[in-house]
């Protein structure tokens, strides 16, 4: 749950609950006689409010991280980059240039050359990948981070 967006639906949805409960709470003070029935209800409606609220806030911020994860992240390294190699065929590249030119990718993209790579934050973790499979998140700072990968050469 990283995006304003979804921080502002989770606010809203959450208002939303809080103004129901205060709407049937009035409502059973109204309607009630009985002071013994109007508390049960006054409190069953305060715990199960309190209840959906509390669910809301763990399913929908596990689906909001659930669903950043599964969204497809592109690769920092652009086509052009990706053209070069037939460029160096047709006229040489200086050394210097070559060592210049680094793969990274971000943390969900899919990898394209399997190699070790290591994060542009923490240069110590490092992952092996395989063509296709998705980059994880860097657990770096003992918690996961969207990261930029690096091949090391």
């Amino acid at each position: 749950m990283n995006t304003s967006y979804e921080k502002e639906r989770l606010k809203k949805t959450t208002i939303v609950y809080l103004v129901v409960m205060v709407l049937i709470v009035v409502l059973i003070l109204l309607a009630v006689q009985d002071t013994q029935v109007k508390t049960v209800a006054v409190i069953l409606v305060l715990l199960v409010g309190a209840a959906a609220i509390i669910v809301q806030w763990l399913l929908l911020g596990k689906k909001g991280d659930a669903t950043k994860m599964q969204e497809p992240v592109k690769p920092v390294q652009s086509a052009p980059q990706a053209e070069k190699p037939a460029q160096k065929a047709s006229s040489p590249v200086p050394p210097k240039q070559e060592k210049k030119e680094e793969v990274s990718t971000q943390t969900g993209s899919q990898c394209e050359i399997a190699g070790v790579y290591h994060c542009s934050e923490h240069p110590d973790k490092t992952v092996t990948m395989e063509e296709g499979k998705r980059f994880p998140p860097c657990r770096g700072d003992d918690k996961g981070h969207s990261a930029t990968w690096v091949l090391e050469s």
